[in-house]
């Protein structure tokens, strides 16, 4: 018996048209009366949670996929699309649990298998994540998502291997970053001329990497530099009308394909382009390899090597990627004098609170890092350290914690290693900036991971009037703390050894009175630091871009 005509054929197709365009409240709006009309109808509910998850309304969309998957049990984008949408709301298991369905019901979709390492991945499961991604490149070796998914997963490893790291690298720009000839450039070879310069990324918005690109976009001499953005986000915020308004030219590019988004940029005739995501913005690597401007540039977003040919140099610093470190990039690289970032902090961060061991009559440790970067070796060092002083505390801060199973797993290790539950707090997530930073108000000294170092907690932290021990290694991922620390006035808080990290954060919590003194000062000599001296850093850069200019000049036409 052939199936019944839909009984509301004209509203449905007009919110889907709605939702095509993007216009996610109004089709939202449509697709609720529609959906209690014909409460069996899978595509509305799924077309509904689709606009709710666009639009922030996590739990509602979680609901609507919920409904979805009691109609089509058996179909596997059912369980992929309530997977995706507990993930965004935080319930990481269950969004593990929901993707694992998918992939029984289709064991062949490579996606399925790059999203449960994503979901694995957030709740500090590493080993996991990245067999999950490595399923995903067996099934589809074209997916330069799922290989980008894979590099990144990599460097969480407690015990990252230099070497598979360069060759995993090298072989995501071998299957996906190796674009044949290069275009013929027609760019005036004037090695002294007005620069034109394009900064790329997904990420022009309150994120980390704008907290470290909005000083270079603010301070640029635009006499000798013409500055074009290239945003790959369907939307912005306050720090993306922040941003914008410090750019010669801006250009929406979200949508366009690897192949358009490279004519778009080349219709521009950039002289030099700064892609600012590596392996996190994948999409946008592979429209890089088709090259776009004379001098490609990687900057910022990204801890390591790309592996992409057509990016000729990556900016480091001398801390960061000492004499040696050439071994392990494809790029050439270029090292700024002094810290090869500048922080500007939050608008919205809070005065720098009291010392709470002065009251507390103990030190709190912290760390708000990713907690993939929260590694088994960690929580032994952090452990050791409690073990030193029995009447410290320790506050771990990440959005992953409103997860039970997640919260439930790291608690276990702490448990493990002879630490009372009552002296680990782990703290899920805060909804504002300005709370997340208030929150540090909580914590004396805060403790940088390894082997993959924070950079954005770290300036946060030192804002907030909180030292920070970090233990340097041996990649860039793991020298980022030192360099940040150097540029701050602090190089005593940098541990070449886990003894002499747990000698530096003994050392700074047996002294409390030093700690009030370095809490009530640490804001001002951040400021008045190179690590926040926009004006003087810029000036390093643009020499920096200068002399890649006048290379290419010097190279034949």
């Amino acid at each position: 018996m052939a199936p019944a005509a839909p009984r509301y054929p004209k509203q449905k197709a007009a919110a889907m048209q709605l939702l095509n365009q993007g216009r996610y409240a109004e089709a939202a709006a449509m697709l609720a009366p529609l959906c209690a009309k014909q409460p069996r109808d899978p595509e509305s509910h799924g077309a509904l949670g689709y606009c709710l998850l666009h639009l922030g309304r996590l739990a509602e969309a979680v609901a609507a996929y919920r409904r979805v998957v009691r109609l089509v049990p058996r179909a596997w984008r059912a369980h992929a699309d309530l997977a995706n949408a507990l993930r965004f709301a935080g319930s990481f298991q269950e969004a593990v649990d929901a993707n694992q369905e998918a992939i029984r019901l289709n064991p062949s979709a490579a996606v399925l298998w790059d999203n449960l390492g994503i979901c694995l991945c957030s709740q500090g499961r590493i080993d996991e994540a990245a067999a999950a991604h490595r399923k995903a490149m067996e099934l589809d070796p074209a997916s330069f998502r799922a290989h980008s998914n894979l590099l990144l997963t990599l460097h969480y490893q407690a015990a990252a291997d230099p070497a598979v790291l360069l060759a995993d690298h090298r072989a995501w720009g071998a299957a996906h970053g190796v674009a044949g000839a290069a275009p013929h450039f027609q760019n005036r070879r004037d090695p002294e001329r007005r620069l034109r310069v394009g900064y790329l990324s997904a990420d022009l918005r309150t994120h980390s990497v704008a907290y470290f690109l909005e000083p270079l976009l603010a301070h640029h001499d635009h006499a000798q530099v013409e500055v074009y953005a290239y945003a790959h986000l369907p939307g912005g915020d306050a720090t993306t009308e922040r941003l914008h308004g410090w750019v010669d030219q801006w250009r929406w590019v979200a949508g366009l394909a690897p192949h358009a988004l490279v004519r778009r940029l080349r219709d521009d005739r950039l002289d030099l382009l700064v892609e600012l995501g590596g392996h996190t913005s994948s999409e946008l690597l592979v429209a890089c390899a088709l090259r776009a401007a004379p001098v490609q540039v990687t900057y910022l977003g990204y801890p390591d090597t790309t592996g992409v040919p057509a990016l000729d140099y990556r900016l480091v610093d001398e801390i960061t990627d000492p004499p040696g470190a050439e071994a392990r990039c494809t790029e050439r690289l270029v090292r700024l004098p002094g810290c090869f970032l500048c922080f500007c902090p939050s608008a919205e961060a809070p005065p720098v609170a009291p010392l709470p061991a002065a009251t507390r009559g103990h030190v709190t440790f912290g760390s708000f890092n990713n907690l993939a970067k929260i590694n088994v070796a960690v929580v032994d060092l952090w452990c050791q350290l409690l073990a030193r002083l029995p009447a410290a505390r320790l506050l771990v801060k990440n959005p992953s914690f409103d997860d039970p199973p997640t919260r439930g797993r790291y608690a276990a290790w702490f448990a493990a290693r002879g630490i009372d539950a009552g002296r680990v707090e782990l703290r899920g997530p805060t909804e504002q900036v300005a709370d997340h930073l208030a929150l540090y108000g909580e914590v004396d000294i805060a403790l940088d991971t390894f082997p993959y170092n924070g950079t954005t907690t770290t300036c946060e932290a030192l804002w907030q009037g909180v030292p920070v021990v970090t233990l340097a290694g041996n990649l860039h991922m793991g020298r980022v703390g030192a360099s940040l620390l150097q540029a701050a006035g602090h190089p005593e808080w940098v541990a070449a050894t886990e003894a002499e990290y747990l000698a530096a954060a003994t050392g700074l919590a047996a002294d409390v009175d030093r700690l009030g003194r370095l809490r009530a000062g640490l804001r001002q000599a951040v400021a008045a630091s190179p690590l926040a001296d926009g004006a003087a850093f810029v000036p390093r850069v643009e020499a920096a871009y200068r002399a890649l200019w006048r290379g290419w000049c010097a190279t034949p036409a």
